[in-house]
């Protein structure tokens, strides 16, 4: 599997060898500007598949042996949609994970409380989701799950070890941060989409088709067509005898540090 830094330095390796040959032998210049845009492409490719492992190590994927999956949500709490969400999971006797936004989770302290008093594990995903978090440096990114991380434990007594990256997009400076703030990473297998796909019947076929043994399967808390989707969804995976896990034990990792 292709590492940042392991291909950074074989691409140094590479132009220096070019420099070295240029000195005897005129190199075109269309092969140095070739080999830079392909490590640039290269570099955002790796930023944008968070299955790529390019910068860090990311949990995307349960067991494939087993027929399990895990629910997650992203972008909550949400007051209007994050309780429809929770009856639902809760009439089916299910137990996901949210991975909160800190702003939000200041605000709605008692969603919080409800999330974690049903059962449900609470990992970090910024404080601020910001558009542009991936651009901040290393040490901005700490602040924010710094302080995400000190709103969840003021709620409910936990400090969390789960972080999504906002966008699911890493580079160096998340991969620096994640191991000072001693995160587990984690994406997912299967998108439901449902930040693009409104159409409850497109979102549930996007499911049904999709989904496969030991998928982490990612969805959001702040999408109304989600939760009438949801329940279909899950009586799809009964039928199938795919049995919906929580995620520390779907990975048996630990959720909390304490």
């Amino acid at each position: 599997m292709l590492r940042f830094k392991n291909t950074m330095i074989i691409f140094a390796i590479i132009l220096t060898l070019l420099l070295a040959l240029d000195i005897l032998l005129p190199v075109n210049k269309w092969i140095y500007a070739g080999i830079i845009l392909a490590g640039i492409l290269l570099m955002a490719w790796g930023s944008g598949n968070i299955r790529s492992g390019f910068y860090l190590k990311s949990i995307c994927n349960g067991n494939r042996d087993k027929k399990e999956v895990a629910f997650t949500f992203d972008d909550g709490p949400d007051a209007q949609v994050t309780p429809m969400i929770l009856d639902v999971l809760k009439e089916h006797n299910i137990k996901a994970t949210f991975f909160i936004i800190g702003s939000k989770a200041a605000t709605n302290a008692e969603l919080l409380k409800r999330i974690n008093n049903e059962g449900h594990i609470i990992g970090g995903h910024s404080f601020t989701h910001h558009f542009f978090f991936d651009l901040f440096s290393s040490s901005r990114m700490i602040r924010e799950m710094q302080k995400t991380e000190n709103v969840i434990h003021s709620i409910i007594g936990k400090k969390i070890c789960f972080f999504r990256p906002p966008y699911g997009v890493t580079n160096p400076p998340l991969a620096k941060s994640i191991q000072y703030m001693q995160y587990h990473s984690i994406g997912w297998s299967l998108k439901s989409k449902d930040t693009i796909i409104e159409n409850e019947s497109l979102l549930f076929n996007n499911l049904s088709t999709g989904v496969k043994k030991g998928d982490i399967i990612l969805f959001h808390d702040n999408k109304p067509w989600t939760v009438n989707v949801l329940g279909s969804f899950i009586k799809f995976l009964n039928d199938r005898e795919l049995k919906v896990t929580r995620l520390d034990k779907f990975l048996n990792i630990q959720a909390y540090a304490y």
